[in-house]
């Protein structure tokens, strides 16, 4: 019997962008499990760390371990722990590059897939979350900003895949969500200047619906290898590559 299954969107934390939605694209067996080298280098379009209502492009690497675990045959979910960074670029004018250094990084997702025509074809229902706490600074030689943030990313998607042989390419869709809470601190002329800092939530729902497009080459030994790219229209966009094993 069909049936659609839609998982829960979790809600994230920050702003930036995705990780890989397939890898594999069809689930691990019920109680198996599965590890995951995985590495995705992300474009964003987010607000400008100098301040205002500018958007500007930032670009953010991640390496993540996943460990993916089967709660059913066509049910699974992960955890995820690596690390990240971020860098902004095009700030406004007079302001120097916004670059965050490596810190850890944190993730989970939830997977559903359904298997169609004796398990040749599948649709791919997932919600993918990612956490991280960067930090860096802007200056324009007198001024200078210190951001940290706690940044959050909740990623819904979908995707159909049809397996070729050892080779399953894949299409679908994603959206990013971003939401968490920024510190800064602003130093004018060697001195702090309280009021233009400060902590303050921050969500942004604005990232653009993403065209995905994958494919997983199986291998022997319970190995596959996975490439995803997600982009939009306007040329934003997030690559990943994945290796994984299943273990028995």
């Amino acid at each position: 019997m069909k049936r659609v299954l839609i998982p829960i969107a979790l809600m994230l934390v920050c702003r930036a962008a995705a990780g890989m939605a397939g890898g594999p694209l069809f689930c691990v067996g019920q109680q198996m499990t599965s590890m995951t080298v995985e590495a995705v280098r992300a474009n964003l379009d987010v607000q400008s760390p100098g301040g205002g209502d500018d958007r500007e492009s930032a670009a953010s690497e991640r390496v993540f371990l996943t460990a993916r675990y089967g709660l059913a045959p066509c049910l699974d979910m992960a955890a995820s722990v690596g690390a990240a960074n971020l860098n902004f670029s095009d700030l406004p004018s007079g302001y120097g590059d916004f670059s965050a250094t490596w810190s850890l990084a944190w993730g989970a997702s939830l997977r559903a897939g359904m298997p169609l025509h004796a398990g040749r074809y599948q649709v791919m229902a997932a919600v993918n979350y990612v956490g991280f706490q960067p930090k860096g600074d802007i200056s324009n030689g007198t001024k200078s900003i210190t951001s940290k943030y706690l940044w959050h990313e909740v990623s819904p998607t979908l995707a159909a895949g049809m397996r070729f042989g050892p080779l399953v390419p894949y299409v679908g869709a994603t959206k990013p969500f971003l939401f968490g809470r920024r510190d800064v601190k602003v130093v004018l002329n060697g001195q702090e200047f309280p009021a233009a800092g400060g902590k303050s939530n921050y969500t942004d729902s604005e990232q653009p619906l993403r065209g995905l497009l994958g494919v997983e080459w199986r291998l022997p030994e319970g190995y596959s290898l996975t490439a995803e790219a997600a982009a939009t229209t306007g040329g934003v966009w997030t690559m990943s590559l994945g290796l994984a094993q299943v273990l028995r």
